[in-house]
């Protein structure tokens, strides 16, 4: 009668966890991951290992969902890790934002290091503001707006943070383009991120 139980019970666990939608496995995955990553100690050094070892212990914990969404080869199979890996940090950068900003600082390393090019931009300063990043924006002579944030700090940044530079006044700015994950719209935006501002 034990054994008939036993087997009861380990049928209705493999049945309940293969009920999961791909996007509830998602969201329990994230959950998994933010739960285990918020216990450790982050640094930009172990970020990747450590959300890797986290990813593993849920992919571990739902195992039977994940292999009924991405196959059982989920792990050694590059393509479908990555599909997985994507699908985990949007949420994440939902439910656990605070471990979300290493991901963004080394996104923001990568696109540094990799897009050497930065790109020029003349206009007029319109408007500054300081929130939790500060932003501005530049109007083109043609009328054209362009926002720009501040990300990292560089020679001139001084002339935005002790607001030396005033509406209305003409720059230079040089910056690149970055994809960050608008955590409100729930998607990935471009952004326009100073490297350089020069007061004409």
């Amino acid at each position: 009668m034990k054994k008939i139980l036993l087997l009861l019970v380990l049928v209705g666990n493999v049945a309940f966890a293969q009920k999961l939608t791909k996007d509830q496995l998602s969201e329990k995955l994230a959950e998994k991951a933010c739960g285990c990553a918020e216990k450790q100690e982050i640094t930009k050094d172990n970020f990747e290992l450590t959300i890797g070892i986290c990813l593993l212990e849920g992919i571990n914990a739902y195992e039977k969902d994940v292999e009924k969404h991405y196959g059982k080869d989920v792990i050694s199979n590059d393509k479908k890790m990555e599909e997985l890996g994507y699908e985990i940090g949007k949420k994440m950068g939902l439910k656990c934002p605070t471990v979300f900003k290493f991901m963004l600082e080394d996104e923001a390393d990568e696109v540094v290091e990799v897009d050497a090019e930065d790109l020029v931009l003349s206009g007029k300063i319109s408007e500054i503001k300081s929130e939790q990043f500060l932003t501005f924006i530049v109007k083109e002579q043609s009328g054209k707006t362009n926002q720009f944030i501040l990300l990292s700090s560089f020679d001139n940044a001084f002339l935005l943070t002790d607001k030396v530079l005033k509406a209305t006044d003409a720059v230079d700015v040089t910056y690149y383009e970055m994809e960050l994950f608008d955590a409100k719209l729930g998607k990935f935006v471009s952004y326009k991120i100073v490297t350089d501002i020069t007061k004409k």
